[in-house]
């Protein structure tokens, strides 16, 4: 079976600091993000761009659950809230960057096949995408903060099919395809 067009590969933000993003999110009355749970992408929006529709789910769960016992554990903690340039994209950035850095270079030379992206990839975990953003809200966001660690160890494979939202109720459709646990040391 092939994967869908829009398939990411992300690491789940463990609770309780998922339900801290999710406050963010809510506060920010972005429904979209707020639909979604908190993650962070390592393979789809940005740098590899999500897989290619014509690879194979099986082999794709093949190559992540490989990944996934050669990868530790990682040890996270949430930095600043920063804005993409020249967009009302918010997001929260990570202190540590170099192990979500890792881990996307394992999966980018994994074999598996992509769609292009023209951004390069940047560990981070979205607050809010929805437009426009007022001065009083962005200055809201830049004040936000995720205090505490956590610990990075659950690997998701999500379909995100694109959808029009009904005129009364916004419907987010997220399917899980895959999970695996990392377990390398």
């Amino acid at each position: 079976m092939p994967v869908p067009p829009n398939t990411y590969v992300v690491l789940d933000i463990p609770s309780p600091i998922a339900e801290r993003v999710l406050a963010i999110r809510e506060r920010a009355a972005d429904p979209f993000r707020y639909s979604l749970p908190a993650e962070t992408t390592v393979s789809g929006s940005s740098g590899t761009g999500p897989l290619a529709p014509d690879e194979d789910l099986d082999g794709v769960a093949a190559v992540l659950d490989r990944i996934a016992t050669e990868t530790a554990p990682i040890a996270a903690a949430f930095g600043a809230v920063r804005r993409f340039p020249e967009s009302d994209v918010f997001y929260l950035a990570f202190v540590d960057e170099a192990p979500l850095r890792a881990l996307h270079r394992r999966i980018a030379k994994s074999g598996l096949r992509f769609q292009p992206t023209p951004f390069p990839f940047g560990p981070h975990c979205t607050l809010r995408t929805r437009s426009p953003v007022t001065d009083a809200e962005a200055a809201d966001l830049f004040v936000s903060t995720v205090p505490g660690r956590f610990t990075l160890d659950t690997l998701s494979l999500y379909d995100l099919p694109p959808r029009v939202a009904p005129p009364t109720d916004f419907m987010t459709l997220l399917c899980l395809l895959h999970r695996v646990r990392l377990t390398g040391h």
